[in-house]
């Protein structure tokens, strides 16, 4: 996403600036080096994998984000 996008959903209140946060970072890409590991286990159902694979995915964004001292307002399917 382009700088001009995320600073749009910023004024939209979709985004928030906030100063990133080295243990969180680090928290968050070892949590999704985790699940990559677990989604490529053979001996979990196919759904599980692919949900490991997903959150690793969403973690690995929301890691993005913060390191741009952005952080997400509102996800989808929470109040």
């Amino acid at each position: 996403m382009a700088k001009q996008q995320l600073e749009n959903l910023v004024k939209i209140g979709q985004l928030k600036r906030e100063p990133p946060a080295r243990a969180e970072f680090e928290g968050m890409i070892n949590g999704a080096k985790r699940r990559l590991v677990d989604a490529q286990n053979e001996n979990l159902a196919s759904e599980s994998r692919f949900d490991r694979a997903y959150g690793a995915a969403h973690g690995l964004a929301l890691a993005a984000c913060g390191r741009r001292a952005i952080r997400v307002q509102k996800r989808p399917g929470l109040t």
